[in-house]
């Protein structure tokens, strides 16, 4: 049971309390979504050796949704990054599979989709063709506990972070601007509000199109206890997107302490939910399928 931790900064390597953290994720421009800081392939290998001194994994966030016409660019970074010692690619298109199936290197694979990874079947089905998978944040505890039982291999749960519940290639807020004719900082931080609900969405646009994000932190916090009496070889992965530096930090303290069974305190953090965790499911299949 240890941590993969988002690298929000890697000047903060030394100042990260690292001792239940058993790798980082990177991400770069070209294959990345869903992060916090982005690297160029230039400076990849200078922070992977540094993660690498420390003797901790590098794990590369693979994420994006490709078109045809990006796997000839695909291919030849991911082969840089093999020279750079890249241990794992977290992954979300099969089109990558595909491109890592042929190079050989699909027990580098950890396949993440939120909305996937929710069952038995599917997990197992994934572990076939992959090193790991990482559960979803969509189903509820007795649901990641039955998984975590029926399952002994390598398993990735989602700790902390924001994640996706809405992607599109368009560019939503261009769009919106243009509209309302305002003059909007792409830099900046937005959030949308539902006409009939109270909840803050942050939302974003880049070059991947416009992300919508959980109106809160998702966290776990004692379910970590009982989950690795199940399962003690379970990591955790913990994204940084939205928090600061301080916040970062605070969180790692905590996860460590967790880990460690001791106790963690959440009252630095504002805005966290358990989402779905306690949500009894709304739609459930009967017998026979129907």
């Amino acid at each position: 049971m240890q941590l993969v931790v988002e690298l929000k900064n890697h000047l903060l390597l030394n100042k990260i309390d690292d001792r239940q953290i058993y790798g980082y994720i990177l991400s770069i421009n070209e294959l990345s979504a869903y992060n916090d800081t982005v690297y160029s392939i230039n400076e990849l290998e200078e922070i992977i050796n540094l993660i690498h001194q420390k003797n901790k994994k590098v794990y590369l966030n693979v994420r994006r949704i490709f078109h045809e016409d990006d796997f000839e660019l695909i291919e030849e970074i991911i082969k840089q990054t093999i020279k750079f010692n890249v241990d794992y690619y977290i992954y979300s298109d099969f089109g990558f599979y595909e491109i890592m199936k042929n190079l050989g290197l699909e027990n580098k694979l950890i396949y993440q989709v939120n909305t996937y990874m929710t069952n038995v079947f599917d997990v197992e089905i994934m572990l076939e063709e992959n090193y790991s998978v990482v559960l979803s944040t969509e189903i509820s505890y007795d649901e990641i506990e039955k998984i975590v039982k029926d399952i002994k291999g390598n398993l990735y749960l989602n700790a902390f972070g924001y994640y996706p519940i809405f992607h599109s290639r368009r560019k939503l807020i261009t769009n919106y601007k243009k509209y309302r004719k305002e003059e909007l900082n792409l830099n900046k931080k937005f959030d949308i509000v539902e006409e009939l609900r109270d909840s803050h969405y942050p939302i974003e646009e880049n070059h991947n199109g416009t992300v919508i994000y959980t109106d809160g932190l998702y966290y776990l916090s004692n379910e970590i206890y009982s989950l690795n009496n199940i399962n003690p070889n379970l990591k955790y992965l913990i994204y940084s997107k939205y928090t600061t530096e301080e916040e970062y930090l605070k969180i790692i303290s905590a996860y460590s302490s967790l880990l460690e069974n001791q106790q963690a305190s959440w009252d630095d953090f504002e805005n966290l939910t358990k989402g779905l965790l306690y949500e009894k499911s709304k739609l459930l299949k009967t017998e026979g399928g129907k």
